[in-house]
């Protein structure tokens, strides 16, 4: 779909019943409700009137910048030395997440049609971007297989992980208004750091870092706050909310009928298979919250099998720490990017046939 002047005005349009039905979600008292809103708007649209219909990146990719430096400015100095005696519990509970997830791509490919490679692939969490790009450079892995596991994946954990954490003993919810803006007194102004951001959006495209719009600015609000040593201003809420729907359109974008159709049968072990790395997550994260002392909500969002951009907004939303599920889901990333297409390689060699 173009982007002309016409075409733009459409799809303005088509963020009006996203931005209801986020108010909506926002009123029931829902994490994240207009990302959720943008997911329903979208989804709806392509599963019904308009097949074809698809979010601009661009926009998206505007709005993952906005997202990462409202996520990145929790980060503080007593941040980084609270964290660094985690190293332990962020190492091992990212194996753990990866390693299961290997365990469920080998049972759904003993029971299904699907080859060993395209489950593996399918199954790795909070790597869809990375696993996409490797199922297209290989042959011998079922590209269709990997999206429907990946997405079916990917939209289970952002439904049913924030609805589920905003249940678990001692929630923090937060209780702000629709337009309510936190206070802005002493801190820097948010304004300031969109150079910053900027310059992290270039620095982490360079170095080839995994989702570029959404790191970069992460890293480097960051690296900026814990340098500054003093409070940044967050996003208005508005700001954020408008982010938050266009990120949810393009979401939404990602489900398509017919791959689902074509890759069904392997669709109900996703489901069970992600239902297990949730129920995992969350006995790994009632661990971690004894043995370090935050909070259930916050261990069970960073512990959770999704990405790093929904998992922080429903932390943001819900009044948790939200530098503890950054941490936890940007280091298993990175161990994902880092280290699986090496493994995949090394074990998928010249002589597996698929």
């Amino acid at each position: 779909m173009g982007t002309g002047n016409g075409t733009r005005w459409r799809l303005l349009f088509y963020a009006v019943p996203a931005a209801l039905a986020g108010t909506l979600l926002f009123l029931a008292r829902l994490p994240i409700p207009f990302m959720l809103g943008g997911i329903l708007t979208a989804a709806a649209l392509r599963f019904t009137r308009q097949p074809g219909f698809q979010w601009p990146r661009p926009w998206r990719e505007l709005c993952l910048s906005i997202v990462g430096y409202g996520i990145g400015l929790h980060f503080t100095r007593d941040t980084v030395h609270a964290l660094a005696a985690q190293t332990a519990g962020v190492l091992g509970a990212s194996i753990l997440c990866i390693a299961l997830a290997i365990v469920i791509a080998y049972i759904t490919y003993r029971h299904t049609f699907a080859n060993l490679l395209s489950c593996v692939l399918g199954q790795l969490p909070g790597g869809l971007n990375l696993m996409m790009l490797l199922a297209e450079e290989d042959p011998r892995a079922d590209a269709n297989v990997v999206v429907v596991e990946q997405t079916t994946r990917l939209f289970l954990v952002v439904f049913f992980v924030p609805v589920l954490a905003s249940f678990l003993p001692g929630t923090p919810v937060n209780r702000a208004g629709l337009f309510d803006s936190p206070p802005a007194e002493g801190a820097l102004t948010w304004l300031v750091l969109i150079p910053v951001c900027a310059f992290g959006v270039f620095a982490a495209r360079r170095l080839h870092v995994p989702t570029p719009t959404l790191m970069g600015p992460i890293l480097a609000t960051s690296a900026f706050s814990v340098w500054y040593g003093a409070p940044l201003q967050q996003v208005p809420s508005l700001i954020l909310y408008l982010a938050q729907i266009s990120v949810g359109l393009y979401m939404g974008c990602m489900l398509d009928k017919e791959r689902l159709l074509r890759a069904r049968a392997t669709v109900s072990f996703c489901v069970l298979g992600t239902l297990a790395l949730i129920a995992v997550s969350m006995a790994v994260a009632a661990g971690l919250s004894r043995v370090y002392g935050f909070d259930l909500v916050t261990a069970f969002l960073a512990m959770a099998p999704g990405g790093i951009a929904e998992m922080c907004l429903a932390g943001m939303s819900m009044g948790a720490d939200v530098s503890i599920i950054v941490t936890y889901q940007i280091v298993r990333v990175l161990m994902m990017n880092i280290s699986m297409p090496f493994l995949i390689h090394w074990y998928f060699d010249e002589d597996y046939k698929g």
